[in-house]
């Protein structure tokens, strides 16, 4: 993929076939690039709880013997297998939305009960980061949307806004409003912001600006939430600035 075709000195149907030509390998070679980093990213998070699961297995064998230690043992591998088919749940649904295929039972859903239900599922994870949950909701708010896959993807983004708040005194506030035929999901941190040149990509599959591999996961979320909302027939944008925070829009059709 190094090779280029060289350009003829004159411009003519050839030069402008050469210039496609090597504008084809480019792209080629970038998305093999993408692919590598890709896939590297998958093995890491996919063989990080695997090798957690073999070690205890194997530690218990040899030396566990107190039925305690062994459920506990056993409660540990349980978690790790659970995160690694959550990984796997999250591709397949990616893969759906993406192609079109995934099932959507569309109803009215009431936002409000969703936000709580998803909230009440990370009031200990942002208790633990410090970090503190603000909702401000016009009331009667409605969604057409499938209950289980828009609380997937309000989950999806208050995890991330927790996850990338300041670690002492954070904050993450969801706000929702009607705007004509639309329902509009504001989800905002106090965080650490994104870069500019990071946030065209933070949509694709498997790909994290931070590269320090802190957190765990696939980095997943957000080009599944892209997926899904676009699979209801909304849309999604970003607003972020370094060491301020970022703001996730939804627009989701009204019920």
């Amino acid at each position: 993929l190094d090779a280029r075709v060289a350009l003829p000195r004159r411009p003519g149907p050839l030069w402008e076939l050469a210039v496609l030509f090597n504008g084809m390998l480019d792209r080629i070679e970038s998305l093999m690039a993408g692919l590598r980093e890709s896939l590297d990213h998958l093995a890491h998070d996919l063989r990080t709880p695997l090798t957690r699961v073999c070690v205890r297995v194997e530690r218990a064998l040899q030396h566990e013997s107190e039925p305690e230690r062994l459920r506990e043992t056993l409660s540990d591998c349980l978690e790790d297998v659970r995160e690694v088919l959550a990984m796997l749940d999250a591709l397949l649904d990616l893969a759906e939305a993406e192609s079109g295929s995934l099932r959507l039972e569309r109803e009215a859903v009431p936002l409000d009960e969703v936000l709580a239900r998803v909230l009440e599922l990370y009031e200990f994870v942002a208790e633990d980061r410090h970090v503190t949950l603000h909702t401000e909701l016009e009331p009667g708010l409605r969604v057409c949307a499938d209950r289980a896959r828009l609380r997937q993807i309000l989950a999806n983004l208050v995890d991330n806004a927790i996850k990338y708040s300041r670690p002492e005194g954070g904050e993450v506030r969801i706000r929702a409003r009607r705007d004509g035929e639309r329902v509009v999901i504001e989800v905002r941190d106090r965080g650490l912001g994104i870069r500019a040149e990071d946030l065209p990509r933070i949509w694709e599959r498997l790909y994290r600006a931070d590269r320090s591999r802190s957190e765990r996961g696939l980095g997943l979320g957000l080009s599944l939430v892209r997926a899904l909302v676009t699979a209801l027939g909304g849309d999604v944008e970003v607003e972020s600035e370094v060491g301020r925070g970022t703001t996730f829009r939804l627009r989701l059709p009204a019920a």
